[in-house]
């Protein structure tokens, strides 16, 4: 009876199959990041970056009782990419996290896009600051700057250069080629 539920058992773990998806680009239904080699060093610190593609999803920007805004993700018709540059923490401090993001979205087919200044926002581009940085930390819409994107052949180009008003800025030009998966 014991070698009946073994076989059993076996014949059941040899039938099962993990799902493969050959899907690639964009149109993946997975969340995909891709680690980045040429992360920004800041006076010799180190940072590591990532670029995230956030499939099927959209950008809302918020704004709290306080006027600042905030972004949420929900599901949509569109893709989010959001590219983070995270500082690693100075050793000895409680507040010493600073991460620097900048989100957009494009659809999910998508080719190419040239735009500059306000003609950011028709991508919905926000930067966002996270630190302990009093009354510059927090998401801003970015209305100054060029970005050049594409996506063909499994292969997605970002070159963005922006300004975002008075906030200090540790980032401000992403130039990244990836291949998708």
């Amino acid at each position: 009876m014991k070698h009946l539920l073994f076989y059993i058992l076996l014949f059941f773990l040899i039938a099962c199959k993990s799902k493969h998806l050959n899907k690639t680009s964009m149109q993946s239904p997975e969340k995909q990041i891709f680690n980045l080699e040429n992360c920004p060093k800041m006076s010799g610190e180190n940072a590591q970056c990532s670029i995230k593609i956030i499939p099927n999803s959209t950008l809302i920007i918020k704004q709290d009782e306080f006027q600042s805004s905030y972004i949420e993700i929900e599901k949509g018709e569109k893709t989010i990419i959001k590219y983070e540059f995270k500082r690693n923490q100075l050793p000895n401090t409680v507040d010493g996290h600073h991460i620097e993001m900048i989100y957009f979205e494009v659809e999910n087919d998508t080719e190419s896009i040239n735009l500059v200044n306000e003609e950011l926002q028709s991508v919905k581009m926000m930067y966002g600051r996270l630190c302990y940085c009093k009354g510059t930390s927090g998401y801003f819409k970015v209305s100054q700057g060029s970005l050049k994107f594409s996506n063909k052949n499994n292969e997605m180009t970002i070159k963005l250069k922006f300004k975002v008003g008075k906030i200090p800025q540790l980032i401000s030009e992403i130039n990244e080629t990836i291949k998708l998966i």
